[in-house]
């Protein structure tokens, strides 16, 4: 279970995020949603303890992420796969390089199993014999691909993704949708997906948060969000509507 509970963050005086509550419970997926500047990627990196509140509590499971320091964080985020919008793959390492960098952090395997579940994961995202390439060599949907490989590689029970579909075209948007799903299920995880393109969001998601200029105005189940009244709500579910 994720919980955020009064969560207040600031930047240069400026209030990003203000007293912000929200839960993902265990094995559920929340997508998040909001204009530019919302606070939903600062959402993701309270979340993974990358910075902390000035106000509230961050919880991953039993766990306070917001009062830990990085020795006591490195266990928590070894539980969370993250997928950032920027790609955030190391330029020098190879494909299959980038993608065994968390088992090889984490000692986690040997070296022939580590080859193995890299090969594995490339033909799931179906990216297969990629292995010796760099990232200077792929497009940005095989990138975003990768990324969910190097993310998914040590099948952490909770997955993080910041806006994984930026950019990218109608078909790989979907594919990349389709690829969250078919792993979040498999593995049960607990997720909470950043994503402006809430149509392909929707389907992947229980539960729907929509934040507005930093503050929380809506959260429940998807089912909640289309009967809800407020216009911003529904603005998002229903683009051609204006609030």
């Amino acid at each position: 279970m994720i919980r955020l509970c009064g969560v207040t963050k600031r930047f240069e005086g400026a209030t990003v995020l203000d007293d912000v509550s929200l839960t993902v419970p265990t094995g559920a997926t929340l997508g998040l949603v909001g204009q530019g500047g919302a606070g939903k990627s600062l959402v993701l990196k309270l979340v993974c303890g990358l910075l902390r509140p000035d106000a509230g509590q961050v919880f991953v499971d039993d766990d306070e992420v917001s009062a830990l320091d990085e020795t006591a964080l490195m266990p928590v985020r070894d539980r969370i796969g993250m997928i950032f919008q920027n790609y955030a793959l190391f330029d020098y390492l190879t494909v299959g390089e980038n993608i065994a960098f968390p088992l090889r952090q984490r000692r986690a395997a040997s070296a022939d199993e580590i080859t193995a579940r890299v090969t594995k994961r490339l033909a799931q995202v179906h990216l297969p014999g990629i292995e010796d390439r760099l990232p200077a060599e792929l497009s940005g949907g095989m990138k975003k691909r990768v990324c969910l490989a190097r993310a998914t590689i040590h099948d952490p029970p909770i997955l993080l993704c910041d806006d994984p579909t930026a950019g990218l075209d109608p078909v790989t948007t979907n594919r990349i949708f389709a690829l969250l799903k078919a792993m979040q299920v498999e593995r049960a995880a607990t997720a909470v997906i950043v994503s402006h393109d809430v149509p392909s969001l929707l389907p992947l998601c229980d539960r729907l948060a929509v934040l507005d200029r930093g503050r929380r105005v809506f959260e429940g189940t998807c089912a909640e969000a289309e009967a809800s009244a407020d216009p911003l709500v529904r603005a998002f579910l229903h683009p051609e509507v204006t609030p």
